[in-house]
């Protein structure tokens, strides 16, 4: 069975346009708290990105998923082409592919992006008063 092919570069650039202007999105963790490491982008239209990140600078564009589950990864193609030569270069789609504006204004969002919600946390259990917890324990030990 052959593998999908990624995503083309035109779809690629255009939902990385709409990330960076207005599709709401979630991420693991804002940019600006990530030191040196990935961040994970969900994008309500169903695409997902991993970006990394290191001293507040974003880096590249490491994977792509669409959601009919294609994928593009760093490294999958090369700018201008792969007939360029020795002067071609790994794509990199925030480089390459949308504005230096568009690259700052995603880089802004990525940076205070809203987050997923912490999991909710179970109440604490109720605790039994200590003497009905040995009058159990006594049960327990007579039977």
């Amino acid at each position: 069975m052959l593998e999908p092919t990624p995503p083309s570069r035109t779809t690629l650039a255009a939902v990385l346009v709409q990330a960076a202007e207005s599709e709401p999105l979630l991420a693991n963790l804002p940019g600006q708290e990530i030191s040196c490491g990935t961040q994970r982008i969900d994008l309500a239209n169903g695409w997902s990105f991993w970006l990394s990140w290191r001293d507040g600078v974003m880096g590249p564009l490491l994977q792509a998923t669409s959601p009919d589950g294609r994928f593009w990864s760093y490294g999958c193609d090369r700018w201008p082409d792969w007939s360029a030569g020795p002067d071609t270069v790994v794509l990199d789609p925030l480089r390459h592919l949308i504005s230096e504006q568009q690259h700052e204004r995603l880089r802004d969002r990525l940076l205070t992006c809203c987050c997923w919600p912490e999991p909710e946390m179970p109440p604490p259990p109720k605790l039994l008063p200590l003497e009905q917890i040995d009058e159990m324990l006594a049960e327990l030990v007579a039977s």
